[in-house]
C-alpha cells in the first residue's frame, strides 16, 4: 500500500461545488501543497481550449489557460500537473500544446458506450509525450463483462492508467473488489479508482481498491467533489503515512484545507484533528491532556511518524 499513488482532484471535481470560481492564487495554493505534501499528481481543472477566451480570465480551473498552465508546471516541478479532457472540448491536435507548457498527464473520461471514440485522443496524447488515463465512468452503472471489455480498450491502447469511476457514489466494498479484478484480469495497466462519498464509503471502498490492485487514488482536500464528495486527500494521506510509512505529509493538507475550502466547507481543521486522533489510536483524555498541555496539532504528530 506504500506505493499507492495519489492524485489530488481538489480544483477539478470541487470546482462543481464552488462553480469552477477558484482564483489563481487558490489554485497556486493547492498545487504547492501537494508539492510539500510528496501527492505525486495534481489535477488542475478540465482542459477546454476553445474557452480560454471566455472564461479564462474568472474561471481558471473550468479550462485550463496557457498561462496559468505553464505557471503553476514551472512552480511546481515536483508535481505531475493534469488536466481532465472531454473528447467533445479538445482536438487531437491539441494535446501538444500541453505537453509544451509542462503538463505531465492527460485524464479522458468517457462512459463505456463511446470509449472507443477515444482512439484517436490517446494516441495524439501519447504521440504528444504526455501520460495519459482513462476515465471508465459511472461504473456502478455496468456490468462486469462490459468492465472487462474496456479494460480491453485500455491495455490495446497501453495508457498509463485505466481508472474506475464511482461517479454515482452507489458502490459497496465488495462491489469495488470485483470490478477491480476483473479489469485487473484482462489489462496489465496500472489501474485506478475515483471514489465518491454519497454512501460515506469512499475511504474504505478505495482501500479495497487498493486490496484488490489499484496503483492509483483520486481524493480531494476536505473530500470536496460533486456527488456527496470524494476521498479526503488528508485522510488517505495520513493514512497511508502512519499505517504504510508512505512520504506524504498530513499537515500541509490540513492547513491548506482549512484556508482555501474556509468559503464552502467550516470546521476543517477540527475533522483534521480527529483523523489524527483515530489513525493515532488516541483516546479523549490522552487527546485532552495534549491540548491542555498546549502540544502541538495532532495532525502534525501523524507527519512525526517515519516516512
Amino acid at each position: 500500500m506504500k506505493n499507492v499513488a495519489l492524485l489530488d482532484v481538489t480544483l477539478r471535481d470541487g470546482g462543481y461545488v464552488n462553480g469552477h470560481t477558484w482564483s489563481r492564487q487558490q489554485a497556486a495554493t493547492v498545487v504547492s501543497a501537494c508539492a510539500t505534501a510528496h501527492i505525486p499528481f495534481c489535477e488542475v481543472g478540465y482542459y477546454r481550449p476553445r474557452r480560454h477566451d471566455v472564461d479564462g480570465a474568472d474561471r481558471p480551473t473550468s479550462c485550463c489557460p496557457d498561462d496559468h498552465l505553464r505557471t503553476l508546471c514551472a512552480a511546481n516541478p515536483t508535481v505531475t500537473v493534469t488536466v481532465m479532457a472531454h473528447a467533445r472540448d479538445v482536438h487531437p491536435t491539441d494535446y501538444r500544446r500541453l505537453a509544451a507548457l509542462g503538463v505531465g498527464m492527460v485524464r479522458l473520461p468517457a462512459q463505456h458506450a463511446i470509449l472507443a471514440d477515444l482512439t484517436p485522443h490517446v494516441e495524439a496524447a501519447r504521440a504528444a509525450g504526455l501520460r495519459v488515463a482513462v476515465n471508465l465512468i459511472r461504473v456502478s452503472e455496468l456490468s462486469a463483462r462490459a468492465v472487462a471489455a474496456a479494460a480491453r480498450l485500455a491495455e490495446q491502447w497501453q495508457v498509463d492508467a485505466f481508472y474506475l469511476a464511482d461517479s454515482n457514489g452507489s458502490l459497496f466494498p465488495e462491489q469495488v473488489d470485483r470490478l477491480i479484478r476483473v479489469a485487473g484480469v484482462e489489462t496489465a495497466v496500472p489501474l485506478g479508482f475515483h471514489a465518491h462519498d454519497g454512501l460515506s464509503l469512499a475511504f474504505i471502498n478505495s482501500l479495497s481498491a487498493v486490496e484488490a490492485g489499484c496503483r492509483y487514488l483520486d481524493a480531494s482536500l476536505g473530500g470536496m467533489g460533486k456527488g456527496g464528495g470524494n476521498l479526503a486527500l488528508e485522510l488517505i494521506a495520513g493514512y497511508l503515512r502512519a499505517r504504510s510509512q508512505a512520504p506524504h505529509a498530513m499537515t500541509p493538507l490540513a492547513r491548506t484545507a482549512a484556508e482555501v475550502l474556509k468559503p464552502w466547507r467550516d470546521g476543517v481543521l477540527a475533522r483534521c484533528e480527529s483523523i489524527a486522533g483515530g489513525l493515532l489510536d488516541l483516546n479523549v483524555d490522552t487527546i485532552k491532556d495534549r491540548r491542555d498541555q498546549n502540544q502541538r496539532e495532532l495532525f502534525t504528530l501523524v507527519d512525526a511518524i517515519s516516512g
